[in-house]
């Protein structure tokens, strides 16, 4: 008898014990949801006047490694190159998990016409505890050969 209890023991150990998730990569759904926010960003960079609104598009790890302050200046040094006259979506990528581990993450690559200038901005996202989807990375290349 007692043989049987611990097989089952380890049995209902093993099960409790799972993850249970559901992998996704790559879908339009979940496109379509992460790409909303670069898209507001652009909206407030080109039309709105608030930095505080385009501030709570990032999220808390992106503030945990750069300050308001160094944001702002990027910001500032980005416009200085040109205003944003269009962008196009150049490369995407999304993970979602779903289960009793769940995860988002997006990556959107954008060609940005500033100008006569033009760079690669490149916006990492995940969805927060809240379901949020913000912006944890930020970065912009410019090719400064072709000056």
């Amino acid at each position: 008898m007692k043989p049987r209890i611990i097989f089952l023991f380890v049995i209902f150990f093993f099960l409790t014990s799972c993850n249970f998730n559901q992998f996704y990569k790559d879908r339009e759904s979940d496109k379509a949801d992460g790409e909303k926010i670069p898209q507001k960003f652009y909206w407030e960079v080109r039309y709105g006047g608030n930095q505080d609104d385009i501030f709570k598009l990032f999220g808390e790890k992106f503030f945990n490694v750069t300050s308001k302050e160094k944001l702002a200046e990027l910001l500032h040094t980005v416009e200085q190159i040109g205003p944003v006259q269009e962008y196009n979506l150049s490369h995407w990528e999304t993970m979602v998990v779903k289960g009793s581990n769940p995860k988002s993450e997006y990556l959107f690559e954008y060609d940005v016409k500033r100008g006569t200038e033009t760079t690669k901005e490149t916006f990492s996202l995940q969805k927060d505890k809240s379901g949020d989807i913000k912006i944890v990375g930020y970065r912009v290349n410019q090719d400064l050969l072709n000056k």
